[in-house]
């Protein structure tokens, strides 16, 4: 366990995730869940983000991940797959099954989707990460704070620790993906070093904008 003087009145401690913060992990990821702002009233579903973008680590093997805690309440994390196409392929086989049996498929929308019908619909056609992405950087992660730690530097301790274990587990590269609207995160990837890669069009945003860091690189 990592522990530093945080920005909060007490001290904030970084540690390894475990199934146990799959709650926490949930409800961040919905409060965070529209680009980085609160998503609640546009879901009926309120787990549909969790299932999609944060969940699966804590289950799935090749993963890595941390949350960032205060007084025993879980803030934020960072999670993340060191091979990125070993990830989707057991999705494929231990995950999304489960989830399209519990989510059917929408089959043709009139009109515009909403957020909940977006979501499943990536969860029975999920994203495939550009070839190109993965050649250079195989692993990817995503991080998501709750406002009131956003902004205090935490995100890049966090980032800092995750980046670490990712080199011991000799991780070569990482990427992100970060949605086009989200202007504050993608500042904050380019801040720490991220790359821009390509910007493409996606279900369940208006864009999204691939970005690489190479691991163990100054």
């Amino acid at each position: 366990m990592v522990r530093i003087s945080g920005p909060l009145d007490d001290d904030l401690e970084f540690r390894p995730a475990i199934r146990s913060d799959l709650d926490a992990v949930y409800d961040i990821s919905l409060l965070t869940g529209n680009a980085g702002r609160d998503a609640t009233s546009l879901y009926v579903d309120p787990n549909l983000m969790g299932h999609i973008y944060a969940a699966p680590y804590l289950i799935l093997d090749g993963t890595i991940g941390y949350v960032v805690e205060n007084q025993k309440q879980v803030l934020g994390f960072v999670l993340g797959a060191t091979n990125t196409r070993d990830f989707e392929a057991q999705l494929e086989d231990r995950w999304w099954p489960e989830l399209r049996r519990d989510y059917p498929w929408p089959g043709q929308v009139q009109g515009e989707l909403t957020a909940d019908q977006k979501r499943i619909h990536m969860i029975h056609r999920p994203d495939v990460v550009p070839e190109r992405v993965v050649q250079t950087f195989p692993a990817h992660l995503h991080m998501n704070l709750l406002p009131e730690v956003q902004g205090k530097g935490v995100g890049t301790a966090l980032l800092n620790v995750w980046l670490d274990a990712a080199q011991n587990a000799s991780v070569s590269g990482v990427h992100v993906r970060v949605n086009a609207k989200n202007t504050s995160g993608f500042a904050f990837w380019k801040s720490r070093g991220f790359q821009t890669l390509l910007t493409q069009k996606s279900m369940g945003s208006v864009g999204t904008i691939w970005c690489g860091l190479q691991v163990g690189v100054s």
